[in-house]
């Protein structure tokens, strides 16, 4: 009987069956492959979003080294401690009392002293189904400081709370009750927020409402507490669903899903989404800005300078490329169909794509994307077949992302990572920026941008 998962198929096949490339199903069918472009955000690096706090990762040692390894080359290795506890502690259940003693050193060792910590325990507490909310009580009281449970559990991956997402409620519960409420609107999911002059913000501002809130524009956990003041939230990557949720529930903080997106008309509904949820939100409308709402443009005339910006790099970009063959892939953003939707509408001769999902909101993508070329290939790059050294031959010209890099051994890698700061038409724009750029240069040293960006495998 042949295998029903693979690791790849054209568009025109996987858009019939995508669960045969994609999705928990296929990810799951057997071993699983991590490429050295596997890395960047992960749950502890999210978890340190909170200014003038402390982790305090609780695992037998094995399980710390990654995390402990990305700590010194990122640059957070004196925010985050390891509580390693052995066979004995875990089958007896003296770690509870362990994790008291080492909170305790934490607050006097550490300089300056945290305002707020988080624990972060490993699979193994999951397993054994502790309940820490007593001690917790004992430990908050004692210290005077929040502290949080976190939990990093890679068996959960399938749940409704996977780690990605868990770890994104877990920084917002240190948010409590504001005494007021203003206009900021909080972006949840996003690993590094749009900036404050950016087109989102702009929007925002002219909607009546800003800023634009994130745990990085945060000076210290005082001013991360103003978060919870947010009139609204957006979220801008799947991650932050359930932190909205929680948020709604506890603070009364309306929340509207804007994934990221690049296609021009998926991006353009996006914000006519946007701008009918502002006008709904605590009783705000255009109305309310500054400006009349006569005076105020429709999306298409408002974003005007933004598209012709945008029309002129995909121009550079077309006239660059020719019919250079490009691959993109799901390290660069959450929303790599849409990615290369926009790039093929565009005129750029997109050949391959690299992700092991399928969201919901990626599906209308693919689906145009297989009508208009269905010969690109969708590949899953954690499927086994993908293991061992990288190809001879190059499968693009090309990568948009580090996956993509080493999956097809193009000699030009653009290294964008992570979905940072791009947004909208505007960060449509950065990539194709980086695209005319990083082409431009010739031959990439893919192993030297991959350490510059502090990746570990």
């Amino acid at each position: 009987m042949k295998d029903f998962y693979t690791d790849e198929l054209p568009l025109s096949e996987l858009v019939r069956e995508p669960e045969r490339v994609l999705g928990d199903g296929a990810a799951n069918a057997g071993l699983h492959y991590c490429s050295p472009a596997h890395g960047g955000w992960g749950v502890v690096r999210v978890a340190l979003l909170v200014p003038e706090s402390y982790l305090l990762f609780v695992c037998p040692s094995a399980c710390g080294r990654h995390g402990a390894i990305a700590a010194i080359e990122q640059g957070y290795r004196h925010r985050i401690g390891y509580l390693c506890i052995n066979d004995n502690e875990i089958v007896l259940g003296g770690y509870e009392a362990e994790i008291e003693r080492a909170v305790r050193e934490v607050m006097v060792r550490v300089k300056p002293r945290p305002k707020a910590m988080m624990i972060f325990m490993s699979c193994i507490d999951d397993l054994l189904g502790t309940d820490h909310a007593a001690a917790l009580e004992r430990m908050e009281a004692e210290q005077g400081i929040p502290i949080k449970i976190a939990r990093m559990n890679p068996i959960s991956m399938d749940s409704k709370l996977p780690p990605g997402i868990r770890v994104q409620k877990s920084i917002y519960e240190f948010l409590e009750p504001p005494a007021v409420k203003d206009r900021g609107v909080l972006v949840l999911g996003a690993y590094r927020p749009p900036s404050q002059t950016s087109e989102l913000a702009r929007l925002l501002a002219d909607c009546g409402f800003g800023p634009i809130r994130h745990p990085e524009y945060c000076a210290g956990f005082e001013a991360y507490q103003a978060l919870s003041r947010s009139a609204a939230a957006l979220i801008l990557r799947p991650e932050g669903k359930a932190a909205a949720e929680d948020l709604r529930s506890r603070l009364g903080i309306p929340f509207l899903p804007a994934f990221m997106a690049f296609d021009r008309e998926t991006v353009m509904e996006g914000y006519r989404r946007i701008i009918a949820f502002l006008r709904g939100s605590g009783g705000a409308s255009l109305a309310d800005s500054a400006a009349p709402a006569a005076d105020t443009p429709a999306p298409e005339a408002y974003f005007r300078s933004s598209l012709e910006r945008m029309e002129d790099a995909a121009e550079r970009a077309r006239s660059l490329l020719g019919d250079a063959r490009v691959a993109v892939d799901s390290t660069v953003t959450i929303a790599p169909f849409n990615l290369a939707l926009a790039l093929v509408k565009g005129g750029i001769n997109v050949n391959r794509i690299y992700t092991s999902q399928l969201p919901a909101f990626e599906k209308p993508s693919l689906e145009e994307l297989a009508r208009l070329k269905g010969d690109i290939v969708a590949a899953n790059p954690n499927h086994v077949r993908k293991y061992g050294p990288p190809s001879d031959r190059a499968l693009a010209d090309i990568a948009v992302g580090f996956e993509a890099g080493y999956a097809t051994s193009a000699p030009v890698t653009v290294p964008l990572a992570f979905d940072e700061q791009r947004y909208g038409f505007e960060g449509y724009t950065m990539i194709l920026e980086a695209l005319i750029r990083f082409s431009g240069e010739g031959k990439s040293d893919l192993r030297r941008q991959v350490k510059d960006y502090g990746l570990v495998v």
